[in-house]
């Protein structure tokens, strides 16, 4: 399904940012064509980002292999690259939509349907306003979406764990703890170099215990 962008705010006064909203895509540099993999959203709170009409574009060329989609689309991923637009407010992120992707969106990919899923963001600690403050961002892999509960407990005992005793405590006020949760097919991260279908394809290599690689990490820095 193809989307096209419209703004509905016209003659608007910029105002200062209150919250931090975010769209991901993929564009053919070359074609300007845009698929949404993730529509507008409110997501972490972002310093930069001090108006309204205030935005930033994060762009990361793509690096993981052809899917079996690009191959029968015959895409060339070479021209391709993963766009987040952060911005003060919806419209400034439309406004962007419209100039990158002047042909308006897929949603979805013609020959093969995925959803998107829609990370769930938690604050653990809230210790002030984020502009003075340090983030620390928790993201796990191998939970299902039944295992949630599991997840955001075993962050906190994380957290509890590292800002319990002498050391660490005194530091806790300067930190805003967050916990981002993305379910996974399959519980678990692969052994023996083989990744499970999870969310960020992590695995242990045969031989070793202590390193844990992915499959995904240009999904994860998306």
């Amino acid at each position: 399904m193809k989307l096209a962008f419209r703004s509905f705010l016209v003659g608007a006064a910029t105002a200062q940012a209150i919250s931090t909203y975010s769209a991901n895509l993929l564009l053919n540099t070359k074609t300007s064509a845009c698929q949404l993999i993730e529509p507008i959203h409110e997501t972490q709170l972002h310093r930069g980002l001090k108006t309204t009409a205030d935005v930033i574009q994060i762009q990361n060329p793509r690096q993981n292999l052809a899917t079996p989609d690009d191959i029968l689309a015959k895409s060339n991923i070479s021209d391709q690259t993963w766009l987040e637009i952060l911005g003060g407010s919806p419209e400034a992120i439309l406004s962007v939509l419209q100039k990158r992707c002047p042909q308006g969106a897929l949603q979805s990919n013609q020959l093969e349907v995925v959803a998107a899923t829609t990370p769930v963001i938690r604050k653990i600690v809230d210790s002030g306003d984020p502009k003075n403050r340090i983030d620390i961002v928790f993201m796990g892999d191998g939970y299902t979406t039944a295992e949630e509960p599991r997840f955001f407990d075993d962050i906190q005992r994380l957290t509890n764990d590292m800002f319990t005793g002498d050391t660490f405590t005194q530091y806790l006020p300067l930190f805003n703890v967050w916990a981002v949760f993305v379910p996974s097919a399959q519980s678990g991260i692969g052994v023996g170099g083989k990744p499970l279908d999870t969310a960020f394809g992590l695995y242990r290599d045969g031989t070793e215990l202590r390193g844990v690689y992915t499959t995904k990490a240009q999904y994860a820095r998306d």
